[in-house]
Parts: C-alpha cells; sequence; structure tokens
C-alpha cells in the first residue's frame, strides 16, 4: 500500500465516523436542511474515498483521465454549498461571486495545463466555484474575518496564482524556489485558517461564526491540495481529513445539545 493510499484508508475511517456522528444529530430529532445537506455531502465523499481507495490499491501509481470518484467530489462541493446557502442573507453578495469566480477561473486554468483534462477539470471548478461563492458570501454576512484578513486573503489569491502561473515559464533554479514559495503560502494560510477555526470551536459564544470558518478551512486545504503533489499531497490530505470532523462540531454547535 502507498503513503497516499494509506492516508487515503485513514481519510474513508474518519468520514464513517463523521457520517455517523451526522446521523445521530438527524436521529435526535436535528431536521435543519444544512444538516441534512451536509449528511450527503459527507456520503457523496465517503464513497468516492472508497472508489479511490480501492482503485489505488487495485492500480497503484495508474492515473485516470476521467474517474467515478470525481462525481462523488462534485455533489460533495454542490451540497456543502448547498447546506451554506441556506444560510444567506442574498440581499448583497455579488461581489463576492464574482471573486469566487475569478479565482476558480484561475485554478481551472491551471490545472487544465498541468493534466490536460478539461472536461474533467472544467466540472471540478464548476462545482467547486459554487461552494467557494456560497462560502465567500457567507464570511461577508456573518463578518468573519477582520478588515486585515480579508486583505491578507485577497493579497494571497493573486499572488498565488501569478506566482503558479509564473513557474511555467521561468528557468529551473528559479521554479524550483517558486514551488517552494507556493507551498509556503499555501499551508501559511491553511494553518491561519485552521487556527481560526479550532478557536471558534472552542469558544462558546462563537456558534455564529464556527461554521463559515470550519468550512473556510476545509475549503483551503481542498485548494492547497489540488496544487500539491508528493509529500505536500499528503500533508494537504491530512489536513482536509482534520476538517471533517471539525465541519460536524460547527454545525453541531448551532443546535441544541444532544
Amino acid at each position: 500500500m502507498t503513503m497516499e493510499a494509506f492516508f487515503n484508508l485513514i481519510q474513508t475511517v474518519m468520514l464513517l465516523f463523521v457520517f455517523h456522528g451526522t446521523l445521530r444529530l438527524l436521529g435526535a430529532g436535528i431536521r435543519e436542511v444544512r444538516i441534512v445537506l451536509f449528511a450527503f455531502a459527507i456520503a457523496c465523499v465517503l464513497l468516492s474515498s472508497l472508489y479511490w481507495l480501492a482503485y489505488d490499491i487495485l492500480r497503484p501509481g495508474t492515473r485516470m483521465p476521467f474517474a467515478a470518484n470525481e462525481i462523488g467530489e462534485w455533489a460533495m462541493f454542490l451540497l456543502l454549498g448547498a447546506a451554506l446557502h441556506t444560510q444567506l442573507d442574498h440581499s448583497s453578495v455579488k461581489p463576492e461571486i464574482i471573486c469566487a469566480a475569478l479565482f476558480t477561473a484561475a485554478n481551472v486554468a491551471l490545472w487544465i495545463a498541468w493534466s490536460g483534462e478539461w472536461v474533467d477539470d472544467i466540472l471540478t471548478g464548476a462545482a467547486f466555484g459554487y461552494f467557494l461563492s456560497s462560502l465567500l458570501a457567507l464570511i461577508r454576512q456573518a463578518e468573519v474575518f477582520p478588515a486585515w484578513e480579508w486583505r491578507l486573503l485577497g493579497c494571497s489569491c493573486p499572488v498565488l496564482i501569478a506566482a503558479q502561473t509564473a513557474i511555467f515559464f521561468v528557468p529551473e533554479p528559479i521554479k524550483h524556489l517558486l514551488d517552494l514559495f507556493c507551498y509556503f503560502l499555501l499551508f501559511s494560510v491553511a494553518a491561519l485558517l485552521l487556527i481560526r477555526a479550532f478557536q471558534s470551536l472552542r469558544n462558546s459564544g462563537q456558534s455564529s461564526q464556527a461554521v463559515p470558518e470550519a468550512f473556510a478551512a476545509y475549503a483551503w486545504t481542498m485548494i492547497t491540495l489540488y496544487m500539491s503533489s508528493g509529500g505536500f499531497y499528503v500533508a494537504a490530505l491530512s489536513l482536509s481529513t482534520l476538517c471533517f470532523p471539525m465541519m460536524l462540531l460547527a454545525l453541531k454547535k448551532g443546535v441544541p445539545a444532544v
């Protein structure tokens, strides 16, 4: 079993616990739409993880241009976006939608340049873009981030895209340095968002902020995952796995004790 398959197995086990915990919420009489949608999202990513785990064991190191697990990922992003969408006040979300669309389009362009899989990457980008636009709108509505963090994220995203794009055109020595810079930026922002999510979960007075902060940490770890390879990919996979129970705890924080 490869290292990637091993961590995928760990993620699958974690997803089973999260799915069970979500079902317990529903079984205890919590019938919020966002929790139902979250349960379906976890079911989709669980099936996706099981499929990829079996595929990686049976055909290790073999790249499939279009795999069934990706359909599960698309469904997960759409369901997570819909779960966040239920909390939105739609009076003013256009700037967030535009920013999410531009950043997602830039990511899709990079994915296509790396893999050459146009249909797969465009469909993944469409689903992820919906999730990201709902998330940004909810973050703005809930006023989760102070102004300095909005500016930090606002600068980090175009700098990241510019650096990743420059890697295609610069000489090899500079290419390696830019690659390391991108990883530093990706994991630094991931650490910041994860720390904020942990703090929000520990603070009993921040139930309205727990959901957008936990989901923001997951969204950025997925951006990191899609831009990583080798050991960095495994590290990003581990961080994304950590986000699943955090999202469940954030949702649970806003409902009566069960």
